[in-house]
């Protein structure tokens, strides 16, 4: 009887998706921000809590805003700040967010992961 439930723990946890946990990731200067991992082995992102699609860069190790470039997700250079977001005034954010958030939406992830994943 122990080994069932030992065997049918270990499936319920190797089952459970690691991808929908919201977790805080580090930027070089220190700061922070929550996000989740998002994708397969192919292709992969982080989308931070207020929905811009990210990749790590690992000569600057910062996170920076996602572009797609030849049916591919790749670094845009800008370096993502949430601070910046929310020291703006509120009517200066929306072009802010427009100038880098919404450069890359999730229908874009998704149409871009279709051509990926035929």
């Amino acid at each position: 009887m122990k080994f069932l439930l030992i065997v049918l723990l270990t499936l319920t946890l190797q089952a459970t998706s690691t991808l929908s946990t919201l977790r805080t990731f580090t930027q070089s200067d220190g700061t922070t921000f929550k996000g989740r991992l998002q994708g397969d082995a192919f292709m992969y992102w982080i989308e931070a809590t207020d929905s811009s699609i990210l990749l790590f860069n690992k000569k600057t190790e910062n996170f920076e805003y996602a572009m797609i470039k030849d049916n591919d997700l790749v670094l845009s250079g800008n370096i993502y700040t949430k601070s910046k977001i929310r020291s703006l005034h509120p009517k200066s954010t929306s072009s802010f967010l427009t100038a880098h958030v919404n450069t890359l939406s999730k229908d874009n992830i998704k149409e871009l992961w279709k051509i990926r994943h035929p």
